[in-house]
């Protein structure tokens, strides 16, 4: 209680006052055995409330202009859908790029940075049967060496390695400890593009923002603007769900 009062500079009786007040109303509870304050049942209550009134794409759209004007570059939000990583959202640049997917698109796990991120947040069990029939299709019955080349590359390696689903888990492994995604022309010839993904709170993920570029006009270090801003929209959504990063 004197923490509390020091942090608040409230006088002690003061804070006890209104933590008596609290505690008739289920917000606080006080521990038997440490004598400390923690959150109480009513607060947990108040708390899911508002997190269920938050929509993840109600939410990130509503940063979608600010984020594309910011940086110069076309932006879109995704949800995972039936059929895959599923475009609800686009804003363009103010010089857009011609790309031949839009709202509604569905996009491959392997080959573009939003549905690399879904294969490394979402459970394997979900994410790596998808893409290990994508891959498939990739190599083809009988490939020949443009398709071995496009199968390798996506998985970021020279050649088709003889284990793509050790290979897969180690690209997102890779991905997650980095905290996004990105590819240089893998689905659009001459786009590069960014994702990161958005997660609740309980650490799911619930879908990706996205940029996209002409090549060599999109920044695609971590360091670089485009990537560092879409990481800071991301992250504030996330909080805005209720996502606390471990410490």
């Amino acid at each position: 209680m004197s923490e509390l009062g020091r942090s608040l500079d409230m006088p002690r009786a003061k804070v006890h006052r209104y933590l008596v007040s609290l505690e008739r109303r289920g917000y606080v509870e006080q521990d038997p055995a440490s004598a400390r304050y923690r959150l109480g049942p009513q607060a947990l209550h108040t708390g899911l409330a508002a997190l269920a009134d938050v929509d993840f794409v109600k939410l990130a759209a509503g940063c979608l202009d600010g984020l594309s004007a910011s940086i110069g570059q076309t932006v879109f939000i995704s949800v995972w859908g039936q059929h895959g990583p599923t475009i609800v959202q686009w804003r363009d640049a103010r010089l857009p790029v011609t790309v031949n997917v839009r709202v509604g698109s569905v996009l491959p796990l392997l080959n573009s940075a939003t549905g690399r991120v879904y294969a490394a947040w979402l459970p394997e069990t979900l994410a790596l049967p998808r893409a290990l029939s994508e891959w498939n299709a990739l190599l083809g019955q009988a490939p020949d060496a443009a398709r071995r080349h496009d199968a390798a590359r996506a998985l970021d390696a020279d050649e088709p390695p003889g284990d793509p689903a050790g290979a897969l888990r180690r690209q997102w492994q890779a991905t997650r400890e980095r905290g996004y995604a990105s590819v240089s022309g893998h689905l659009l010839h001459a786009i590069d593009s960014a994702a990161v993904p958005v997660l609740d709170a309980q650490g799911h993920l619930a879908g990706a923002i996205t940029g996209l570029g002409l090549h060599g006009a999109f920044d695609l270090a971590p360091e670089g603007e485009p990537v560092r801003a879409l990481i800071a929209a991301a992250a504030g959504c996330s909080r805005r769900l209720g996502w606390k990063p471990a410490a």
